[in-house]
């Protein structure tokens, strides 16, 4: 019907015989018409090349790590103390303060 793959081909030649612009690493050729092919993409949207999963993982530096934490822990003593506070306003409404 015209959608056929023809796997071997891709497989034979995933990338195009061009040059690259010079702004691009050294080791990242563009995709033949017959490359595309390889993409797939599963019912989670996890990207895959020729069967493998493509890793699309974002990691944080150290320094973002330990900036996550601090808002992490201001933001759980700003929630304390205005939990503390709501209980201390509590207990001086009840005692009719």
């Amino acid at each position: 019907m015209g959608n056929e793959v023809d796997w071997e081909a891709a497989r034979r030649q995933p990338f195009a015989e061009t040059e690259t612009p010079d702004d691009w690493p050294k080791s990242v050729r563009p995709l033949s018409w017959n490359g595309i092919s390889l993409f797939g993409v599963d019912d989670t949207r996890g990207l895959f090349w020729d069967g493998k999963k493509v890793k699309t993982e974002v990691r944080l530096g150290w320094a973002a790590t330990v900036l996550a934490g601090l808002i992490a822990l201001s933001t759980l003593l700003t929630a304390a103390a205005t939990v503390s506070m709501a209980v201390t306003d509590i207990i001086r409404y009840l005692n009719g303060n």
